[in-house]
């Protein structure tokens, strides 16, 4: 059978394209195994491994995953416009405490701890309609 690549993956997200295609009914095929060395997570985010299908499935398979891809898309569009309001507030509420501790000689004693704090206020204000 002939095999065409339509596709290279993160091995993180392999078996992700391989169900989406199959529940498409086409019949896709993994060319190479993720290395052992995989589990290094440097590794992982720049190996990528060749999805195949056969040639006649070839250009329906592309139009699938090129669907799937727009859709994911507009969902990580979506999320990050939606965190972008509390990323700003709790990145201007942290950098007037940091004003503040500046002007009381204290900054430096305190800085993991306004790290700490833009974490928690970012975490508090990205779920407060969930509070």
């Amino acid at each position: 059978m002939d095999m065409v690549v339509i596709y290279k993956a993160n091995p993180d997200s392999v078996q992700q394209v391989l169900g989406y295609l199959r529940k498409e009914g086409f019949n896709p095929d993994v060319f190479e195994n993720p290395s052992p060395i995989s589990f290094h997570w440097a590794v992982r985010r720049t190996q990528r491994i060749s999805i195949a299908v056969p040639r006649e499935e070839a250009p329906g398979a592309v139009s699938v995953l090129r669907k799937w891809e727009e859709v994911n898309e507009t969902e990580v569009r979506e999320l990050t416009k939606s965190l972008s309001i509390p990323f700003l507030y709790a990145t201007i509420i942290t950098a007037v405490f940091a004003l503040v501790l500046m002007f009381l000689g204290v900054l430096s004693d305190a800085g993991a701890l306004l790290f700490l704090a833009w974490i928690v206020l970012f975490a508090v204000i990205a779920n407060a309609d969930k509070l």
